[in-house]
């Protein structure tokens, strides 16, 4: 099981100095997560998305293809006709009403066991913060989805 974390900013940069932050954590060997992308609307509403992941290990769970589901349906509720199945309908507006224009969202993908020491750490970066179980069958029908 993963959980999706969402930590919106009123700053557009934000979510890349967190994203910085945990990656030194997780090069310390205080934190891990499996996945990352940092999305920023500028001031004419357009969103930008940069991924993070492994590119010298295996295939990441979250392809760039399954995160664009996984983006439109969050921000846009949109792309996804499985959105609301997939996640609690207040998460997706709470989500969707925070990422305004000039503000930045970080979005982690995190397995157990390290759910709960990440989220605190992003709990404490200053950010709205929004959290989503993703169990395994959910994240099959993501990539069924986006085929």
């Amino acid at each position: 099981m993963s959980q999706l974390i969402v930590v919106a900013f009123d700053d557009k940069h934000r979510a890349d100095e967190v994203l910085l932050h945990l990656l030194k954590l997780e090069q310390a060997h205080l934190s891990a997560f499996h996945d990352a992308v940092v999305v920023t609307k500028n001031a004419e509403g357009k969103v930008r998305v940069k991924a993070y992941h492994d590119l010298l290990g295996p295939i990441p769970e979250l392809s760039n293809d399954m995160w664009g589901g996984v983006i439109s349906a969050v921000v846009f509720h949109r792309s996804l006709g499985i959105a609301q199945e997939l996640f609690d309908p207040q998460f997706l507006i709470d989500v969707e009403t925070a990422l305004q224009p000039n503000n930045s969202a970080l979005m982690v993908l995190i397995q157990e066991p390290e759910i709960a020491k990440v989220e605190q750490e992003l709990a404490n970066s200053g950010g709205k913060l929004f959290s989503a179980a993703l169990p395994d069958a959910h994240q099959q029908k993501i990539q069924a989805a986006m085929r």
